[in-house]
């Protein structure tokens, strides 16, 4: 028992001993150093200039690329206290350009190189004066081909008895260089991609004007859009938001127009939408100018390096423009909800507030705006798609607080409208009065549910901003070993969560087009409106109808009623012509539909349908 305890002592003490050997690369050699780069002067701080070590896989050339790139990060976000010291830079050029130490076998003249590796404690203490997370730069690592570690405390073991040196355990001391009076002047011009540099003398100052510094001491700026997708991920976002600009706008505008403009007998039911119909348009053309101007990139400055700030036009016009309107929007759907329940619970009793309401609404709007525009915060909002109010404080206060404050009280109008619905159903065992409100219930819902979300997508952003800057350093790692920087991004709201974003900011006036605007009654208001009831359409049609009635037809006698019937059709034509401008009853409306239609089309309309529908609740019958 004794014996095997002691074979497995003697095997552990062996496998310690050969885990602490380090290969030797047989094709490892030492060269002299090839010179400084522009970014990378570590003559200053290299050992011995004459004797560096590379092994079989690298070159010179590759590790001053790397260096190149440390270097430009150092100069771009290192500390002053890291980028003073030259040990910092000692340090780092000797890990890329380690000493060497060679040996020949004189039987075989052939020479072996061993590298003279950077003291653990030495790297440990740069990286952490420097503030270099363990996942971007670990001081730990192994390298690869042995497991050892990359790093030793104090020496590197080698076995040379093969190679006629006769030490099977030569050891090589690590290289801990020490901090000294050296300077260096890093190129300050220089930022790694996809980084922009900027020279500036006030980062407070330049940030106001739209720049993003990636530190205080550093004068390279974050680029825009911001890296959170590559810019064919941004280019889709961007179609995404002008395609629904363009949509919600000529939405809005065909209902404005219908209802509004050509509508022969303006209800205070087409008011109230009206007003709401309006707000939409205008948030939508927003968006518009914003394309016509060349898009969301448009409000991207300096090829990328900064924003579009209160002072570039496009973009204070634009965003006053929304948050006008946005605010109005919201408003007027609030009074859409209390109007639902109102019409719901009371059915036949008028709610005469509109006179009281709008003009409220509008002042509320206009101060929200003018505030921001006062104090010069409409700014781009990086990372999204167009121009807004800045700082946290006037949004929550200005926009959100006004959204969470709508939102509670029309979740309780909602549930109100369910709940009157449920006691009608309940009562009568009819479900009529759903069919009835299912537009209305559904415009408001729609609407509700982008409201949350917008809401929500704004806070859950706003907390998680930490996990979004802190996660700027795997992005450099991911700049420096990418083929491809541009592929690189920072890690935040994905991209389908911000596509729903700008979703729900563009999409009203598409929701209010088919829910409002696909109707009988519109359809009517467009017949009869001046579009289709004017001498140039009533030319057109008798061109047709003369075109129509002679043609060929399969019996003589078909040919001569109709030429008759054309005959008569003209005549009657011409002689209104000269009495009288063209009106409904002077042209033939086969040509919109099969039924001609009698003025009672233009009656009061009844979106509630409550002169024709009975609703009986108990005994009680209410008209």
């Amino acid at each position: 028992m004794k014996s095997i305890f002691i074979i497995i002592f003697i095997l552990y003490v062996f496998q310690v001993n050969s885990q602490t050997i380090y290969p030797i690369d047989p094709s490892g050699k030492c060269e002299q150093y090839i010179g400084d780069t522009p970014s990378s002067p570590c003559s200053k701080f290299l050992n011995n200039l004459d004797s560096i070590y590379v092994s079989s896989n690298a070159t010179q050339q590759n590790a001053m690329k790397k260096l190149d790139e440390y270097f430009g990060i150092l100069g771009a976000i290192g500390t002053s206290g890291c980028k003073s010291d030259s040990l910092t830079y000692k340090t780092l050029c000797s890990i890329y350009l380690p000493g060497c130490e060679s040996f020949t076998n004189n039987q075989t003249n052939i020479t072996i190189a061993i590298p003279k590796r950077i003291c653990y404690n030495t790297c440990n203490n740069v990286t952490t004066k420097c503030g270099v997370p363990k996942f971007y730069f670990s001081c730990d690592q192994i390298e690869p081909v042995s497991g050892l570690p990359m790093f030793p405390l104090n020496y590197s073991e080698f076995n040379l008895t093969n190679y006629d040196v006769g030490n099977p355990n030569y050891t090589v001391q690590c290289y801990g260089p020490l901090s000294d009076n050296t300077m260096v002047n890093l190129d300050s011009s220089y930022c790694p991609p996809p980084l922009f540099y900027h020279n500036s003398t006030d980062h407070d100052a330049d940030y106001d004007r739209g720049y993003l510094f990636v530190s205080e001491t550093s004068n390279c700026v974050v680029p825009n859009p911001v890296p959170l997708y590559t810019n064919e991920q941004w280019d889709q976002l961007y179609n995404l938001s002008n395609t629904l600009a363009v949509l919600s706008t000529f939405g809005s505008l065909y209902l404005l127009v219908t209802f509004i403009i050509l509508n022969p007998k303006v209800t205070s039911f087409d008011r109230m939408y009206g007003f709401f119909n309006g707000s939409v348009f205008m948030m939508s053309l927003s968006g518009v100018i914003l394309f016509i101007a060349g898009g969301p990139r448009a409000l991207i400055k300096d090829g990328g390096a900064r924003i579009s700030v209160f002072e570039d036009p496009l973009c204070s016009s634009t965003g006053f423009i929304f948050q006008l309107f946005a605010i109005n929007a919201i408003l007027f759907w609030a009074y859409m909800g209390f109007d639902l329940w109102w019409r719901v619970k009371y059915i036949t009793k008028p709610l005469n507030i509109q006179k009281y309401y709008v003009p409220i609404a509008f002042t509320i709007s206009f101060i929200f705006s003018v505030i921001p525009l006062a104090t010069k915060n409409y700014r781009m909002v990086r990372g999204n798609i167009h121009c807004w109010v800045h700082k946290a404080v006037l949004q929550n206060t200005l926009f959100f607080g006004p959204l969470g404050l709508t939102l509670t009280i029309s979740t309780g109008f909602i549930g109100l409208v369910i709940y009157e619905i449920y006691k009608i159903v309940k009562a009568t065992g009819r479900g009529g009065i759903m069919k009835l409100e299912i537009k209305p219930i559904l415009n408001i819902v729609l609407i509700y549910f982008s409201f949350v979300y917008i809401f929500a997508f704004n806070f859950h952003n706003d907390n998680n901003s930490k996990n979004t800057y802190g996660s700027i350093d795997e992005f450099f790692q991911c700049t420096l070993e990418s083929d491809d920087p541009s592929k690189c991004t920072v890690g935040g709201p994905s991209i389908g969560s911000l596509g729903y974003f700008i979703y729900c900011i563009r999409i009203y006036g598409i929701y209010c087009f088919f829910l409002q605007g696909l109707n009988e009654r519109a359809f009517k208001i467009w017949k009869r409106s001046i579009v289709f009831n004017n001498r140039f359409i009533l030319f057109i049609k008798v061109k047709l109808f003369s075109m129509d009635n002679n043609s060929p037809s399969e019996s003589g006698n078909s040919s001569t009623t109709a030429g008759t019937s054309t005959t008569i059709n003209n005549s009657n034509i011409n002689k209104k012509n000269n009495n009288s401008k063209p009106t409904l009853s002077t042209m033939d409306s086969n040509a919109f539909s099969k039924n001609n239609d009698s003025d009672s089309d233009f009656d009061d309309y009844d979106p509630y349908h409550k002169k024709q529908n009975d609703i009986e609740i108990g005994s009680v019958n209410i008209k």
